[in-house]
Protein backbone atom coordinates (compact mmCIF):
# COMPACT_ATOMS: atom_id res chain seq x y z
CA UNK A 1 0.00 0.00 0.00
CA UNK A 2 1.68 3.17 -1.21
CA UNK A 3 -0.88 5.70 -0.07
CA UNK A 4 0.16 7.25 3.24
CA UNK A 5 -1.67 9.43 5.75
CA UNK A 6 0.08 11.40 8.47
CA UNK A 7 -1.35 13.40 11.32
CA UNK A 8 -1.02 17.17 11.10
CA UNK A 9 -2.45 18.45 14.38
CA UNK A 10 -6.08 17.36 14.42
CA UNK A 11 -6.10 16.85 10.64
CA UNK A 12 -4.66 14.20 8.35
CA UNK A 13 -2.53 14.74 5.24
CA UNK A 14 -2.86 12.04 2.59
CA UNK A 15 -0.43 11.40 -0.27
CA UNK A 16 -0.52 8.61 -2.83
CA UNK A 17 -2.41 7.10 -5.71
CA UNK A 18 -5.06 4.44 -6.20
CA UNK A 19 -5.62 2.67 -9.52
CA UNK A 20 -8.71 1.16 -11.12
CA UNK A 21 -11.30 3.00 -9.03
CA UNK A 22 -14.80 2.55 -10.42
CA UNK A 23 -16.64 5.87 -10.94
CA UNK A 24 -13.71 7.73 -9.33
CA UNK A 25 -13.98 10.73 -11.66
CA UNK A 26 -17.75 11.16 -11.24
CA UNK A 27 -18.15 10.47 -7.51
CA UNK A 28 -18.74 13.21 -4.94
CA UNK A 29 -17.06 11.22 -2.16
CA UNK A 30 -14.27 8.66 -2.17
CA UNK A 31 -13.30 6.15 0.49
CA UNK A 32 -9.51 6.06 0.56
CA UNK A 33 -7.48 3.46 2.44
CA UNK A 34 -4.05 4.59 3.57
CA UNK A 35 -1.15 3.37 5.67
CA UNK A 36 -0.68 5.37 8.87
CA UNK A 37 1.63 5.09 11.86
CA UNK A 38 -1.36 3.43 13.60
CA UNK A 39 -2.02 0.91 10.81
CA UNK A 40 -4.28 1.01 7.78
CA UNK A 41 -7.18 3.44 8.09
CA UNK A 42 -10.07 4.43 5.86
CA UNK A 43 -10.86 8.06 5.10
CA UNK A 44 -14.00 9.62 3.65
CA UNK A 45 -12.73 12.22 1.19
CA UNK A 46 -14.95 14.72 -0.67
CA UNK A 47 -13.70 14.76 -4.26
CA UNK A 48 -13.70 18.57 -4.38
CA UNK A 49 -11.01 18.69 -1.65
CA UNK A 50 -7.85 20.51 -2.82
CA UNK A 51 -5.17 17.96 -3.69
CA UNK A 52 -7.67 15.38 -5.03
CA UNK A 53 -7.81 14.52 -8.71
CA UNK A 54 -9.25 11.55 -10.55
CA UNK A 55 -8.10 11.28 -14.15
CA UNK A 56 -10.18 8.84 -16.18
CA UNK A 57 -8.44 5.68 -17.42
CA UNK A 58 -9.21 5.34 -21.10
CA UNK A 59 -8.57 2.61 -23.67
CA UNK A 60 -9.33 -0.18 -21.20
CA UNK A 61 -9.37 -3.69 -22.58
CA UNK A 62 -11.62 -5.16 -19.91
CA UNK A 63 -14.96 -4.19 -18.37
CA UNK A 64 -16.06 -0.92 -19.95
CA UNK A 65 -19.55 -0.63 -18.48
CA UNK A 66 -18.43 2.00 -15.98
CA UNK A 67 -15.89 4.79 -15.78
CA UNK A 68 -12.61 3.79 -14.17
CA UNK A 69 -10.15 6.29 -12.76
CA UNK A 70 -6.89 6.73 -10.96
CA UNK A 71 -7.16 8.66 -7.70
CA UNK A 72 -4.29 11.06 -7.11
CA UNK A 73 -3.91 12.49 -3.60
CA UNK A 74 -1.30 15.24 -3.24
CA UNK A 75 -1.01 16.85 0.21
CA UNK A 76 -4.73 16.35 0.67
CA UNK A 77 -5.94 17.59 4.08
CA UNK A 78 -8.94 16.02 5.79
CA UNK A 79 -10.25 16.58 9.33
CA UNK A 80 -9.96 13.87 11.97
CA UNK A 81 -13.67 13.08 11.69
CA UNK A 82 -13.04 11.86 8.12
CA UNK A 83 -11.48 8.67 9.53
CA UNK A 84 -13.75 5.64 9.40
CA UNK A 85 -14.27 4.51 13.00
CA UNK A 86 -13.49 0.91 13.93
CA UNK A 87 -11.85 0.19 10.55
CA UNK A 88 -8.18 -0.27 11.34
CA UNK A 89 -6.09 -2.79 9.46
CA UNK A 90 -6.81 -4.78 6.33
CA UNK A 91 -10.16 -6.00 7.61
CA UNK A 92 -11.87 -2.78 6.48
CA UNK A 93 -10.78 -2.70 2.84
CA UNK A 94 -10.98 -6.47 2.44
CA UNK A 95 -14.58 -6.52 3.71
CA UNK A 96 -15.37 -3.96 0.99
CA UNK A 97 -13.79 -6.26 -1.59
CA UNK A 98 -15.84 -9.20 -0.32
CA UNK A 99 -19.00 -7.18 -0.95
CA UNK A 100 -17.77 -6.24 -4.42
CA UNK A 101 -16.94 -9.84 -5.27
CA UNK A 102 -20.57 -10.80 -4.72
CA UNK A 103 -21.62 -8.32 -7.41
CA UNK A 104 -18.79 -9.40 -9.70
CA UNK A 105 -20.21 -12.94 -9.74
CA UNK A 106 -23.34 -11.64 -11.43
CA UNK A 107 -21.35 -9.54 -13.90
CA UNK A 108 -19.32 -12.57 -14.92
CA UNK A 109 -22.45 -14.67 -15.29
CA UNK A 110 -24.06 -11.98 -17.42
CA UNK A 111 -21.02 -11.96 -19.71
CA UNK A 112 -21.12 -15.77 -19.89
CA UNK A 113 -24.81 -15.69 -20.80
CA UNK A 114 -24.09 -13.23 -23.59
CA UNK A 115 -21.33 -15.54 -24.88
CA UNK A 116 -23.73 -18.48 -24.85
CA UNK A 117 -26.37 -16.49 -26.76
CA UNK A 118 -23.76 -15.40 -29.32
CA UNK A 119 -22.62 -19.02 -29.74
CA UNK A 120 -26.20 -20.21 -30.26
CA UNK A 121 -26.90 -17.42 -32.79
CA UNK A 122 -23.71 -18.31 -34.66
CA UNK A 123 -24.46 -22.04 -34.65
CA UNK A 124 -27.97 -21.44 -35.96
CA UNK A 125 -26.90 -19.04 -38.73
CA UNK A 126 -23.62 -20.73 -39.85
CA UNK A 127 -24.14 -23.16 -42.70
CA UNK A 128 -21.86 -26.21 -43.01
CA UNK A 129 -22.49 -29.07 -45.41
CA UNK A 130 -25.75 -27.37 -46.50
CA UNK A 131 -27.24 -27.28 -43.01
CA UNK A 132 -26.88 -25.12 -39.89
CA UNK A 133 -23.94 -25.85 -37.59
CA UNK A 134 -26.52 -26.21 -34.81
CA UNK A 135 -27.90 -29.29 -36.56
CA UNK A 136 -24.74 -31.25 -35.72
CA UNK A 137 -25.01 -33.40 -32.62
CA UNK A 138 -21.54 -32.47 -31.34
CA UNK A 139 -22.41 -28.76 -31.57
CA UNK A 140 -25.66 -29.39 -29.72
CA UNK A 141 -23.77 -31.25 -26.98
CA UNK A 142 -21.31 -28.36 -26.59
CA UNK A 143 -24.13 -25.81 -26.38
CA UNK A 144 -25.96 -28.00 -23.85
CA UNK A 145 -22.78 -28.25 -21.75
CA UNK A 146 -22.35 -24.46 -21.87
CA UNK A 147 -25.97 -23.99 -20.80
CA UNK A 148 -25.56 -26.45 -17.94
CA UNK A 149 -22.38 -24.77 -16.66
CA UNK A 150 -24.02 -21.34 -16.87
CA UNK A 151 -27.02 -22.53 -14.87
CA UNK A 152 -24.71 -24.09 -12.26
CA UNK A 153 -23.07 -20.67 -11.93
CA UNK A 154 -26.43 -18.97 -11.46
CA UNK A 155 -27.44 -21.51 -8.81
CA UNK A 156 -24.14 -20.99 -6.99
CA UNK A 157 -24.66 -17.20 -7.03
CA UNK A 158 -28.22 -17.66 -5.77
CA UNK A 159 -26.95 -19.89 -2.95
CA UNK A 160 -24.28 -17.32 -2.03
CA UNK A 161 -26.96 -14.63 -1.89
CA UNK A 162 -29.08 -16.72 0.43
CA UNK A 163 -26.10 -17.40 2.69
CA UNK A 164 -25.23 -13.70 2.72
CA UNK A 165 -28.56 -12.63 4.22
Amino acid sequence: MRTRAKRDGDDWVINGTKMWITNGSVADVAVVWAQTDEGIKGFVVPTDTPGFSAPKISKKLSLRASITSELVLEDLHVPSDAVLPEATGLRGPLSCLNEARFGIVFGALGAARDCLEAAIDYAVSREVFDRPLAALQLTQAKLADMTLELQKGFLLALHLGRLKR
